[in-house]
């Protein structure tokens, strides 16, 4: 599976500079968060790896070719913050819509997806059937049932409560460990980011660069009840403190 590599990237939206000098490798099958300051440029960055916004300076390299190759080759899959699934088709349909679209024959099976995410019982039913929890889970589907390299996620838990959220992070982890992903995951939580992540890279203010890159050294699977365990607790204050830092 592929890596990932930014190198020196920087993004302009006119005169606002939101992105600069940014490096970063991602080693395949690594779980990266990216953290810091609202507006710092963390969703910018996961955009350009999507194709969906170009680099001003810099590139960024997706297995040997540009993010725009990687998407066309359906190596990448996408989640945002709110789920883009479409109201007149039901679960099952929605997820089976990637397929149509990619046209891909590696795929997961639609069923066996949402069986395996907690949803069999509700295949038929239409996203305002289902809760914010249940649709966020249908959204993920949609970008892994291609099979895809690699995921990226935007604050996929943003719009949920805080005892559905740790559910989904860790319900999110388990799926990973039975189909391994490169994942690169926008968050403002840090303690979703320390649950989920092998490295924590943390951006500064505006323009967005990389302060501080923080390894996670805890065992895996990592359930909720990780969360209670002092060196669960050290992590998550290492990576607070480094994100403290960049607000000076």
């Amino acid at each position: 599976m592929p890596g990932i590599q930014f190198e020196k990237v920087g993004k302009q939206f006119g005169q606002v500079e939101v992105l600069q000098d940014v490096n970063l490798s991602i080693k395949s099958s690594e779980f990266v968060s990216l953290v810091g300051p609202s507006g710092c440029g963390k969703t910018t960055l996961l955009r350009i790896l999507a194709g969906l916004e170009h680099c001003t300076s810099g590139k960024v390299i997706v297995n040997d070719s540009s993010p725009e190759e990687a998407c066309r080759r359906h190596l990448v899959g996408v989640a945002f913050q709110r789920p883009a699934l479409v109201a007149s088709r039901t679960a099952i349909n929605n997820v089976k819509l990637t397929l149509e679209i990619t046209g891909s024959t590696n795929n997961l099976s639609p069923n066996k997806l949402l069986q395996d995410f907690g949803l069999g019982d509700f295949l038929d039913h239409y996203p305002h059937q289902l809760s914010g929890g249940m649709q966020q889970r249908v959204n993920i589907a949609s970008a892994l049932v291609h099979n895809p390299s690699i995921l990226l996620l935007d604050e996929p838990f943003g719009a949920l409560d805080e005892i559905t959220r740790e559910s989904m992070g860790e319900w999110l982890g388990q799926v990973l460990l039975s189909t391994p992903k490169t994942v690169l995951f926008v968050t403002h939580s840090v303690e979703e980011a320390t649950l989920l992540s092998d490295r924590v890279v943390v951006l500064s203010k505006l323009p967005g660069r990389i302060s501080d890159v923080l390894e996670i050294d805890l065992p895996h699977p990592r359930k909720n009840e990780v969360r209670l365990k002092d060196d669960y607790l050290k992590h998550v204050a290492r990576v607070r403190k480094s994100l403290y830092n960049t607000l000076i």
